[in-house]
């Protein structure tokens, strides 16, 4: 089955980059880069379309650069060109999708050829062929990979907290 089969793909808007701002007080824009970490630090002081606001949650496709995929972590935003959200149809398992479509994406990268920047269009984007097994086995499968995934965040978090402990230890026996 084809991507388009399988999910509803939502493209980014050319918003106006005169309009970009720090100011928080205008929604987030969701650029390439801010699709990994789930947050934007940039904002948008201009008028928007409904359609082009997303949800924390929301799965996201980077298309330029590292063709990343990942769920929006922050609050409510607008979905910038070159970044594209996904959502699962009905009897497909959205989470079973993401890591369907990382292992994907990261084999069209490596075979994209670039000159500055390597660009993931629409038309590749929509023609991505699954197997699909049938929609119990995808959740208990994506249910798996989410434990795991939850499990390496955690040995993550314990190593960045024991590289501070040894740190403030070795600090504090050199002076």
């Amino acid at each position: 089955m084809r991507l388009l089969d399988l999910c509803d793909i939502k493209y980014g808007y050319a918003f106006d980059s005169k309009r970009f701002t720090d100011n928080p007080i205008y929604p987030p824009l969701v650029r390439i880069r801010d699709v990994k970490r789930g947050f934007s630090e940039t904002f948008y002081a201009g008028e928007y379309s409904k359609e082009y606001l997303l949800h924390k949650g929301d799965l996201l496709i980077g298309m330029d650069g590292e063709f990343n995929i990942a769920r929006w972590k922050s609050v409510d935003a607008l979905l910038n060109q070159r970044v594209c959200k996904i959502s699962a149809k009905k009897e497909t398992n959205e989470e079973y999708i993401r890591f369907a479509l990382s292992k994907k994406l990261k084999n069209i990268e490596d075979k994209t050829s670039f000159v500055t920047v390597k660009h993931l269009s629409a038309r590749e984007l929509s023609t991505i062929e699954f197997t699909m097994p049938e929609y119990e086995k995808q959740r208990k499968i994506a249910d798996i990979l989410v434990s795991i995934e939850n499990i390496i965040e955690k040995k993550k978090q314990e190593l960045e907290q024991l590289d501070t402990f040894v740190k403030s230890r070795l600090r504090f026996h050199l002076f």
